[in-house]
C-alpha cells in the first residue's frame, strides 16, 4: 500500500509539472529532462511511470476526461433544466476544485479533445435516453439534432468558463440552454 502511494505521489508529480510547464509552452516542446527537474524526480524515476510526454499527455487526457465525462452520467435528457444545471453545477464545482487543471483545460491545446469527448458521451447518452422512453424513433432520426444539442450545451458552458468576468450568471446560461434544448427534443419526440 506504501507503495502504491509513492507511486500515486510521483505520478500526481509528474502531471502537476506537465500542467505547469504547458501554460507557458507548448505541449510538443516540452522535455523529458525539463519535466523531471520540475517534478522532482530523476529521469529513471520518470522512465518507470510514462514512456515519453506524450504518455503523460495521454494519462492527463484520461484523467480529465474521466473527470468531466462522469458529471454527464445523471444527464436525463427527459428533465433538461434540472439536468442542466446538475451538469452545469458538477462541471463548475469541479473545475473550481483544482485551478491547475482549469488553467491547463483552458489554455492548452488538451481542451479540444476533451470537449469533443464529452459531446460523444452526451449524445450517446441523450440517444439511449429518449430510446429507452420513445421506443418508436430511431437513433438515425436522433442522432443529428442531439449532436446539435450537445454541442451547443458543452460549447455555451465551455464559453462560460474562458470568461475572466461572465456576462451572465451560471443560472442564466443554464435556463436558456434548458429552453432551446427542450425545444429540440419537443420536435424530434413528436409522433
Amino acid at each position: 500500500m506504501q507503495n502504491d502511494k509513492r507511486v500515486l505521489k510521483t505520478k500526481t508529480s509528474i502531471k502537476r509539472a506537465f500542467m505547469e510547464l504547458a501554460e507557458d509552452k507548448e505541449i510538443s516542446k516540452i522535455t523529458i529532462s525539463e519535466l523531471s527537474e520540475r517534478a522532482l524526480v530523476n529521469r529513471s524515476t520518470f522512465y518507470l511511470h510514462y514512456s515519453d510526454v506524450a504518455d503523460v499527455a495521454a494519462d492527463i487526457d484520461e484523467e480529465i476526461s474521466e473527470r468531466i465525462c462522469s458529471c454527464i452520467d445523471d444527464y436525463d435528457i427527459t428533465d433538461i433544466y434540472g439536468s442542466n444545471y446538475s451538469l452545469f453545477r458538477k462541471l463548475t464545482n469541479r473545475l473550481e476544485g483544482n485551478a491547475l487543471m482549469k488553467r491547463y483545460i483552458i489554455s492548452s491545446t488538451i481542451s479540444d479533445a476533451v470537449i469533443a469527448r464529452m459531446k460523444e458521451v452526451f449524445v450517446d447518452k441523450a440517444i439511449r435516453t429518449i430510446m429507452r422512453k420513445f421506443p418508436h424513433i430511431s437513433e438515425k432520426r436522433l442522432t443529428y439534432p442531439l449532436t446539435y444539442a450537445a454541442a451547443g450545451i458543452v460549447d455555451s458552458y465551455v464559453k462560460w468558463v474562458r470568461q475572466d468576468k461572465p456576462t451572465i450568471t451560471l443560472e442564466e446560461l443554464i435556463r436558456d440552454t434548458s429552453f432551446i434544448t427542450e425545444h429540440i427534443i419537443s420536435k424530434i419526440t413528436e409522433t
